[in-house]
C-alpha cells in the first residue's frame, strides 16, 4: 500500500488533477476490480478509467517520476477482465480500457481498426454482414475484448487453420515508459536501420532488442514449442527473421499481458468467411480410438475440431436452461428438443468424449459431401455419429462447448473453477499417450475437472474444482505443476496455447524454456520496462510465492459459488 505525509497529496489526487479521466479509490469499485476469471485476487489502491491516449500518457509519466518515492507504484491493464491467469489485477492502478478506449474506427473486406476495449461481441454481426471475420476469437468471445484478445495471443477455434491473433495483428500504438505513445508495425531492413539510427527511446529500444536477438539467434528460434499455438514467454521467435529481413514488434507485444507498456490502438488483417458450415458430431465410450480418430480427422482437413468430456456434457445438458436468453425461447426449445434427442440415443450412458469436427464451404451441399466422407471412414470404429448439417442445427454443441467454464461457475456448490492447469498443449498425435497420463495425475491428487479443448490443436482446458481457499486444496497445486510440467515437456508442449504466463504460469517459465532462454525474456523485460512499472508479478517476474499470497479467498462475488449437481 502506498504511504504518504499528511501535507502530502496521495497519488489519486495528484493524477484527479492531471487528467481528464476518472481516478476511483473507494471500496465497492476496488473490490470489484480486484478479480479476474482467475484463481486469485488483488485489491488496487485505484482504478482509473482514463479518456483518451493523452491521459495514459500522463499516468505512465506520473508513475516513471514518482517511482522511487512510491516503490509500489504501477499499471495494470485490464478491459473485461475474462483473463484467466491473474493478469489483469494488480495492488497499484488498473486501468480499465473499457470505458472509453471502445471505439470502432473501421471495419472493412480486409481490416480491422478499434480501441483496445471493443468488445467481440459487438464486432461479431458487423464482420459477418461483411462476410469476413477474425480467425483467432476465443470461445469467450461474448465476454472478450479485442484488447484482451492481444494481450493475450488469445486462440480459439479457428486456430486451427489461422493461428493465434499474433497472426492477425498488423500495426499497434503503444505507450512505453518514457510516456510517449509509439507506432509499431513490421520493418523492413531499411526502415529497421533507420529505427535503430535514432538517438533516442524508442531508437535505443529497437537497437537492444535487435542485438539481443540478433546475438542469441539459433537460442531464440530453437526456444519456440514445438505445437500449432502458444502464448507463453515473449514471442521473441517471431521478431526477428534474417531469412526476410523483417523485424516485427507487434509480435512481441501481442502476448505481452501489460507488461512492455500500454497498448491503445490495435489494425487487425481479417479473413474471408465460409457461407456455409456443420459438424459431425463423435461420441466416444472411451478415448482408446481417440489417436487413430484424430489422425483420420486431420487427413481430412476440417476448419475446426473441438471437444468436451462428459462432465460438460451433462453440465450442458441438464442446464440448457440458461442459454435461452441468448437464443430466444421459441429457437431455445427446438435446440432443446434436438440434444434431448441426441441423449435418448445413449440409452442413459453418456459418451466419454464429444468430438465436432466442422467443415465449411461455399454451397450446404460442398459441406454435406465432406461430412459424409468422414463419416463413412469412421464406420469401423465403435462410436455414435450424428450430423449437424447447418449452423443451426450446430448451435446445440457450440452452446455447451463455449459455455463449458461458465457453466461450472454457475453450477458447482462450495467449489471454484479453477484454472491453473487450463491450456496445456502437445502435438495431437501424443493425445492417446498423453491423456492417460495427465489423468492419471489429476485422479492421484484429488481434482475433479472438466476437459474440453481444441483436439486438432492438441490444446485442453482442464478445469479442476476446487474449493481454492482451503489450505488442503491450495497444497495440491505446486505438487500437481511440479507433475504436469514435466510430462508436458516430455510431449514438447507448452503449458499454455491460449491463455498466457500471468500469475498462474509465470512462475514456471524457467522449467519450460531454461533459464538461459528465461534470463533473455527478462532482458527483454527490462529493456522495455527498466523500472518494472507494467503489470508487476505477471510474466517474468512472477514468483510462486506472491502468486499463492493472493490466492483467492472464500468470501468471493457469487459469480463464483454456485449449486452443487446431484
Amino acid at each position: 500500500m502506498l504511504s504518504y505525509s499528511r501535507d502530502m497529496k496521495s497519488p489519486a489526487t495528484q493524477l484527479r488533477a492531471q487528467i481528464d479521466g476518472t481516478v476511483h479509490t473507494d471500496t465497492q469499485t476496488t473490490e470489484t476490480y480486484s478479480h479476474d476469471a482467475s484463481i486469485y485476487e488483488i485489491s488496487p489502491e485505484m482504478v482509473i478509467k482514463p479518456a483518451h491516449t493523452k491521459d495514459i500518457k500522463k499516468i505512465v509519466r506520473f508513475v516513471r517520476d514518482n517511482k522511487a518515492h512510491y516503490p509500489t507504484l504501477a499499471i495494470t491493464p485490464r478491459s473485461a477482465g475474462t483473463d484467466m491467469s491473474g493478469a489483469a489485477i494488480g495492488s497499484s492502478i488498473v486501468l480499465d480500457m473499457t470505458a472509453h478506449f471502445s471505439t470502432l474506427h473501421s471495419a472493412t473486406t480486409k481490416s480491422l481498426h478499434v480501441q483496445p476495449g471493443v468488445f467481440m461481441r459487438n464486432i461479431d454481426p458487423i464482420l459477418t454482414e461483411k462476410g469476413v471475420m477474425l480467425g483467432c476469437v476465443p470461445a469467450s468471445r461474448a465476454l472478450c475484448t479485442i484488447g484482451g484478445m492481444v494481450g493475450n495471443n488469445s486462440g480459439g477455434e479457428q486456430s486451427l487453420r489461422y493461428g493465434n491473433t499474433e497472426n492477425f495483428v498488423r500495426e499497434l500504438e503503444v505507450v512505453l515508459a518514457d510516456g510517449n505513445a509509439y507506432t509499431i508495425k513490421p520493418l523492413d531492413r531499411r526502415a529497421l536501420h533507420i529505427k535503430m539510427e535514432q538517438g533516442d527511446f524508442e531508437g535505443e529500444l529497437y537497437r537492444k532488442l535487435y542485438h539481443l536477438i540478433e546475438d542469441n539467434y539459433d537460442l531464440v528460434r530453437n526456444a519456440r514449442p514445438h505445437v500449432n499455438k502458444n502464448s507463453m514467454g515473449y514471442n521473441l521467435w517471431s521478431v526477428w527473421d534474417r531469412d526476410t529481413g523483417v523485424f516485427d514488434l507487434t509480435r512481441l507485444f501481442t502476448g505481452s499481458q501489460g507488461t512492455l507498456g500500454v497498448i491503445t490502438d490495435i489494425k487487425l488483417n481479417v479473413v474471408k468467411k465460409a457461407k456455409h458450415s456443420g459438424l459431425l458430431v463423435l461420441y466416444l465410450p472411451n478415448i482408446k480410438q481417440l489417436g487413430e480418430i484424430i489422425k483420420l480427422v486431420m487427413e481430412h482437413h476440417p476448419a475446426t475440431f473441438e471437444g468436451f468430456d462428459d462432465i460438460t456434457f451433462n453440465l450442458g445438458i441438464r442446464h440448457f436452461s440458461l442459454f435461452k436468453a441468448a437464443l430466444g425461447a421459441k429457437e431455445w426449445a427446438k435446440q432443446q428438443a434436438s440434444l434431448l434427442s441426441s441423449v435418448a440415443k445413449f440409452k442413459g450412458h453418456v459418451p466419454n468424449m464429444v468430438l465436432m469436427v466442422e467443415f465449411e464451404g461455399d454451397t450446404l451441399d460442398e459441406v454435406h459431401a465432406k461430412i459424409n466422407e468422414l463419416s463413412n471412414k469412421l464406420n469401423g470404429f465403435k462410436l455414435k455419429k450424428e450430423v449437424a448439417g447447418d449452423e443451426s442445427a450446430s448451435s446445440k454443441f457450440w452452446q455447451i462447448r463455449r459455455a463449458s467454464l461458465a457453466l461450472l461457475r454457475q453450477r458447482i456448490k462450495d467449489k471454484y473453477a479453477s484454472p491453473f492447469i487450463d491450456d496445456l498443449t502437445v502435438q495431437p498425435q501424443y493425445l492417446p499417450e498423453f491423456l492417460p497420463r495427465l489423468r492419471k495425475i489429476i485422479r492421484k491428487y484429488k481434482l475433479p475437472a472438466t476437459i474440453a479443448g481444441h483436439f486438432g490443436d492438441g490444446n485442453f482446458h482442464i478445469i479442476p474444482l476446487m474449493d481454492i481457499s482451503s489450505p488442503e486444496d491450495q497444497a495440491k497445486l505446486e505438487p500437481t505443476m511440479r507433475e504436469i510440467v514435466p510430462l508436458v515437456l516430455e510431449y514438447k508442449g507448452t503449458l499454455a496455447g491460449e491463455h498466457n504466463d500471468g500469475m498462474v504460469r509465470g512462475p514456471w517459465l524457467p522449467a519450460v524454456f531454461g533459464e538461459e532462454m528465461y534470463g533473455i525474456f527478462k532482458q527483454t523485460k527490462v529493456i522495455f520496462d527498466p523500472q518494472n512499472i507494467f503489470n508487476p508479478y505477471k510474466k517474468t517476474d512472477a514468483t510462486w510465492e506472491y502468486s499463492m499470497d493472493h490466492i483467492r479467498s472464500n468470501h468471493d462475488r457469487n459469480l463464483y459459488k454456485v449449486k452443487l449437481l446431484k
